[in-house]
């Protein structure tokens, strides 16, 4: 805590007041009430860490008959019961009723000063691991699943299945489909109500140097600079999930480490010997052929057949496009005033619907943080979209006029596709068959590039 704790007496002895506040003075804020009706507005008004309330406060049972009001005014309230009476059976039953600890009077300072540093350091420890699920969940929430497609109702009962299991995972998807989120929901919850622990490394930023450190730990002196005793991120996984994001880009020396601590589920800290058993689950994610770098070299195979032992494969946004009106709502909600009040009309979705999407939804997040800073009006048409989606309407249209005539029934999906194939034609032709080119002109990922052209019955030759 940066202030001090505030400490409530309430005893009908002055004397005790005066005795018991001395060996504490400046370290401890004190208040005193001398019956429990003044205990009790005071805990309703003010923030208390800590009440010492003597049991036969004026009456032999008066301060055991007030601790379930007390713990109905506050249910987190730290309460230890003073006697000047060695009545064990009293003692027990203020127990029962909620209190945390006993006092002596006439006990000696020193031991009165570690019940109360305990029972302090108790406290604090409830507050911060009930600050740590209350963000835990909040961050929970910020990562829903969310959409109505056959493709999302398939994984959201894959997960369902996979959450049950301790086996390790794999994720694979495009840049932007939402790998992290799929992780989050793999996360169990405890009997006390409070989520697994979730501990989430970019596998790309471990270097070498400081890879042992880092993953396992280290003791005060193991190396220059290691001024304290470090926990490292396996050991914070504990009983959770520890998720690589971009496993993919791990040197192969940090995967080497990896793979011993996977098979092994223990680790020794950088400066000591102690082995420390651990029990956590690996989850990675990656948008690489992992397979494909273990031919390459790239990629160790006995770590791979460690890690992919439940693998789930995300859908691009492309492949689930009737799930768009869905995650624009959730987008705008959490945004909240005045970006959830906007209203996506029909030819807007429509056009958004049309796009391939090379950025997966991390792009349709983009395009809402555009909306909501460049409309003006509650009402979101094509029009307000960004420029690409403004000039691939116009191209549409008038695709639409010249192409095909309407007599022929296309609809417009159709007419958006026919479009899209001539414009791939035109722009192969144009970059000569350069791949490379072809994509930074179009701004989209490669493997989606190649999908596109194959579907639209354009052979490539891959370059020597």
């Amino acid at each position: 805590m940066n202030r001090k704790p505030t400490i409530l007496i309430c005893d009908d002895d002055r004397d005790f007041h005066f005795a018991f506040k001395a060996p504490f003075k400046g370290k401890y804020e004190f208040r005193s009430t001398y019956n429990t009706e003044e205990a009790f507005a005071v805990i309703k008004n003010q923030q208390i860490d800590l009440l010492i309330l003597d049991i036969q406060i004026r009456t032999p049972d008066e301060g055991l008959c007030a601790i379930p009001k007390l713990k109905e005014i506050d249910p987190d309230l730290d309460i230890i019961v003073s006697s000047g009476l060695t009545d064990y059976k009293t003692v027990l039953n203020a127990m029962k009723l909620g209190a945390v600890n006993y006092i002596a009077k006439g006990a000696d300072p020193d031991e009165i000063s570690i019940t109360i540093a305990q029972t302090l350091e108790r406290r604090s420890l409830v507050q911060k691991t009930q600050q740590q699920n209350f963000e835990a969940v909040n961050t929970q929430k910020q990562h829903l699943l969310l959409g109505d497609s056959s493709a999302i109702q398939i994984l959201k009962k894959t997960i369902e299945r996979i959450r049950q299991s301790p086996a390790n995972v794999v994720i694979t998807g495009e840049t932007g489909t939402g790998k992290e989120v799929v992780a989050r929901q793999l996360r169990k919850t405890f009997p006390d109500g409070t989520l697994a622990p979730f501990v989430a490394i970019d596998s790309s930023t471990i270097q070498a140097s400081t890879a042992e450190s880092i993953l396992f730990g280290h003791e005060k002196g193991a190396f220059t600079g290691a001024e304290r005793t470090t926990q490292g991120l396996f050991e914070e996984a504990n009983n959770g999930i520890i998720y690589f994001d971009e496993i993919g880009n791990m040197p192969l020396e940090i995967q080497a480490k990896l793979l011993r601590v996977i098979q092994e589920r223990e680790i020794s800290r950088m400066g000591s010997s102690r082995i420390l058993s651990l029990n956590f689950r690996v989850v990675c994610a990656t948008n690489k052929n992992l397979e494909e770098m273990v031919t390459k070299g790239e990629f160790k195979d006995d770590l791979l057949q460690r890690l992919n032992v439940l693998p789930i494969q995300l859908p691009p946004l492309r492949d689930r496009k009737e799930d768009i009106p869905i995650l624009i709502r959730h987008f705008l909600n959490r945004l909240g005033p005045p970006a959830n009040q906007l209203n996506f009309k029909n030819e807007a979705i429509e056009v958004l619907q049309t796009y391939s999407w090379p950025g997966n939804i991390r792009e349709l997040s983009n395009v809402i943080a555009y909306v909501t800073t460049m409309t003006d009006g509650l009402d979101v048409d094509a029009a307000d979209l960004p420029p690409k989606f403004r000039d691939a309407k116009i191209k549409t249209d008038h695709s639409n006029t010249t192409a095909k005539p309407s007599s022929e029934g296309l609809s417009f999906y159709e007419q958006v596709a026919e479009f899209e194939k001539d414009l791939l034609k035109k722009e192969y032709q144009k970059h000569e068959g350069n791949i490379s080119k072809l994509a930074f002109s179009l701004g989209m990922d490669r493997s989606h590039l190649y999908t596109k052209l194959k579907e639209a019955g354009i052979h490539t030759v891959k370059r020597k």
